[in-house]
């Protein structure tokens, strides 16, 4: 320990870390880590994961007339669950600028686990206000490889202002014609460059940044936010040269940077950019309908979002025209219960008959996509919050819940979301893309198999040390053309492509496959081959290999009628006379489906799950999630029936299609009480036992 603490003190004065090494800067914090530190992000917290070490940098904070020496004590405390005083402290010193560091270090045992890491604290003051920067090493870590980048960390905080809230927004895009993409690119088209044109010039479309116009979106109003306003307009646009420059207007002049790529193991992996948009590391994702990618406005600190031109573009904006939140009226169930009601917008207000408020509507930018939301203040619904979501039916589903988070520290926060009301409406359905103008490349093979099969597929997985078996059925639609599609989600199977199209980005829709010589081999996502199996026809489909795939059959009216759940009535005890037959099964459930002769439904939901960030983000690789959050939901009306397709028509007027689908028969040969269960929408439902 000893030694660790000496080392700490060292770092004070020496700036030393690994040649091969990334900068990083994020808001008041630059820093340097080694190549190949893998970032997540938890509640404006930053965690890079490296070689048995994590690096945490908390946001500032103001210090509210609280010495350093105090917030360190009471976040060390915190986060070490009162096991702080193995903790040594080292020199606190003033650095230039007025910047004062406030170093520990020491061996913490977790007292949940028992386990012990490594914990350095490096406290940052400037400006009046502080922050941590937090490093964690498990024992197999090389010490002195991962206190040294610590020396290189700065904390440069603004100055609070009253006037950062009323930041200007910036002009909307106007049309320059240097940056404008070709008329005819819509959805029906394709990118400037899709990816077999990447392919054939030696580019890698799922990594390398392709010479194209790339329309941006800032994902919040202002840095650190991720709600932005209603609109589908996009707030740059990027013409990106294969020379390693790019151009950029962000409304009001044209300026102009550079992006380079990053190799790791001899491929292309990510890309950096440098000039008006920043990112010292950004991954390309190669999406079906095109590029897109993250970045981080300099001029503004704003981060955005970027999609190439075309189809990625104007299918984004669809996207966002579809999830703004309209005037419609919308009506509503209390999640406890009681008689509906209607919710109507206005100029920022919100009205129903219990009450009215002021309401801010806005798209969010968090996670993977882009949703409506609605956050309100005062009325009945005051410090909750509204998601929008819609189908491609038009169904609208605006779920308002207030979320509650308690925090000790930044460590160990648990969050909980309590359901208030759900509101729906129904609205003009979502136009559908014409896709697939181009005809996919002929395979030359005949005679392959034709429809939709099921098989059991193993996914092994590590836990620890140990490698487990994890077996799960699968969809997979085969084409006697050579095209296939694997793992379908049963979700969405009323939309499954044509197989003999290409996507917008020029790829065929479906992966490819071969058959010759009595053997079949498959296509992965990233045009490899896997190896060759044999492959025999049976009656109830084929196999290949070891792996059988039967027929997906129609599911017959009188199958469908009873009561489904999730639950698993085997070994539950007495059904029947209990809960009194089907009906009084369907009562009890948290959740399911009833189904009658006549053609009638009901339907439940309930889900409640809890979750609590760990503290052992050395081994979760990073910061895991946290909350609490209980969904119900339900409804009633007709349904109908034809082949696999279940499509229920609801007392509101919403409209539901489902696939559903039986257990194979080749299973229920080694387990016949699997003929009790119906796979609905992509869930596993178990048949009730009659009364």
């Amino acid at each position: 320990m000893h030694r660790f603490f000496l080392r700490l003190c060292a770092l004070l004065v020496l700036l030393h870390f690994p040649a091969h090494a990334t900068n990083f800067t994020y808001g008041a914090w630059t820093f340097t880590l080694p190549e190949g530190a893998r970032e997540s992000v938890q509640d404006g917290i930053r965690a890079f994961g490296y070689d048995n070490a994590v690096y945490l940098f908390t946001p500032p904070e103001p210090l509210g007339g609280r010495t350093l020496e105090a917030v360190a004590a009471a976040t060390m405390k915190d986060i070490t669950q009162n096991n702080a005083g193995q903790l040594q402290a080292g020199s606190k010193r003033t650095a230039e600028g007025g910047l004062v560091i406030l170093p520990f270090t020491g061996a913490v045992t977790d007292p949940r686990t028992g386990q012990s890491n490594i914990q350095t604290y490096f406290f940052f003051a400037k400006n009046d206000q502080w922050g941590l920067a937090l490093l964690m090493m498990n024992a197999g870590a090389n010490a002195e490889e991962a206190m040294a980048p610590l020396g290189s960390v700065q904390f440069s905080p603004d100055r609070p202002s009253a006037q950062q809230n009323d930041a200007p927004t910036p002009p909307r895009l106007p049309a320059l014609p240097w940056a404008t993409p070709a008329q005819n690119r819509t959805v029906s088209s394709v990118p400037g460059m899709d990816f077999p044109a990447a392919r054939k010039k030696g580019l890698d479309p799922k990594h390398d940044l392709l010479p194209d116009v790339f329309d941006c979106y800032f994902v919040g109003e202002y840095s650190g936010d991720d709600v932005r306003a209603m609109s589908p307009t996009p707030d740059l646009r990027l013409q990106v040269s294969a020379s390693g420059t790019y151009a950029l207007n962000d409304g009001a002049a044209r300026s102009s940077g550079r992006w380079t790529t990053r190799k790791e193991g001899g491929k292309t992996r990510s890309i950096g950019l440098e000039g008006p948009i920043t990112n010292s590391r950004t991954y390309i994702n190669g999406m079906d309908s095109g590029q897109e990618f993250n970045a981080t406005h300099a001029a503004s600190k704003r981060d955005v979002r970027c999609y190439q031109a075309g189809p990625g573009a104007e299918l984004l904006r669809l996207e966002l025209t579809r999830k703004r939140i309209g005037n419609e009226t919308l009506t509503c169930q209390d999640a406890g219960g009681g008689a509906p009601y209607t919710l109507t917008f206005g100029d920022g207000t919100y009205s129903t008959p219990r009450g009215s408020g002021r309401t801010r509507l806005g798209l969010s930018g968090s996670g993977s996509g882009w949703q409506g939301l609605a956050r309100f203040t005062g009325g009945p619904f005051d410090l909750s919050a509204g998601e929008m979501t819609e189908d491609t039916e038009g169904n609208r589903t605006l779920s308002i819940s207030e979320k509650m988070t308690e925090s000790r520290g930044f460590w160990y926060t648990s969050t909980t979301t309590t359901p208030i009301a759900l509101c729906r409406a129904k609205t003009t359905p979502k136009p559908a893309p014409i896709y697939g103008r181009s005809a996919a490349p002929r395979t030359g093979l005949k005679g392959g198999p034709d429809g939709l099969f099921v098989s059991l597929q193993n996914h092994p997985y590590m836990s620890g040390l140990i490698l487990l078996q994890n077996y799960q059925l699968e969809l997979s639609l085969f084409r006697p053309d050579g095209y296939l599609l694997a793992d379908i989600d049963p979700t969405q199977l009323g939309g499954l492509p044509d197989c003999a199209r290409t996507k917008p980005n020029g790829d065929p829709f479906c992966d490819r496959y071969e058959l010759t010589g009595g053997k079949l081999r498959m296509q992965d996502h990233d045009l490899t081959w896997n190896d060759a199996e044999a492959f025999k026809i049976t009656p109830a489909g084929f196999t290949l290999g070891d792996t059988t795939y039967s027929r997906a059959l129609p599911v017959k009216a009188a199958d469908l009628a009873g009561v489904f759940s999730t639950e698993d009535f085997r070994g539950n005890g007495p059904i029947g006379g209990a809960l009194g037959g089907g009906a009084g099964v369907y009562n009890s459930l948290s959740s399911g489906y009833q189904f009658t002769k006549n053609g009638k439904f009901n339907w439940k939901y309930s889900s409640t799950t809890t979750t609590l960030i760990s503290p052992s983000l050395i081994t979760g690789g990073g910061v895991s999630g946290g909350g609490g959050n209980t969904r119900r939901d339900g409804g009633q009306g007709s349904y109908s029936l034809k082949d696999n397709w279940l499509t229920l028509t609801f007392s509101d007027g919403r409209t539901q299609r489902l696939y559903v689908y039986s257990q194979p028969a080749a299973d229920l040969k080694n387990d016949p009480t699997l003929g009790n269960r119906l796979n609905i929408g992509g869930t596993w439902l178990n048949r009730a036992p009659e009364k």
